[in-house]
């Protein structure tokens, strides 16, 4: 499934995740926009998480979209920032990142 952005109608801000309002010009109506792509900013890895039953690490990146809202990633295997990935939604609703061949 595709990550969607939202873009503010009114003045052009695009968010992610989704708001009421625009925090910029303070209008209601959004519009959705796919954001397949985008570049790692940064990574880190969740060593422990509280309630987790398989107990193994998650690899997450700070992911700059091109539509231009950063978005929090799960990812595969180790990447550098820098590298170009290509994002999706999977069945749990979480943001994946990977690599672009």
């Amino acid at each position: 499934m595709t990550l969607k952005v939202f873009q503010c109608e009114q003045c052009g801000l695009t968010v992610f995740p989704a708001r009421y309002l625009c925090f910029q010009c303070g209008a209601a109506k959004w519009r959705e926009r796919a954001a397949e792509r985008g570049t790692i900013d940064e990574l880190t890895t969740v060593r422990r998480r509280v309630g987790a039953r398989d107990g193994g690490d998650v690899l997450l990146a700070s992911v700059t979209t091109d539509a231009g809202p950063i978005v929090i990633a799960r990812i595969e295997r180790a990447m550098r920032a820098g590298d170009a990935v290509r994002l999706a939604i999977d069945e749990q609703s979480r943001v994946l990142a990977r690599p672009i061949a």
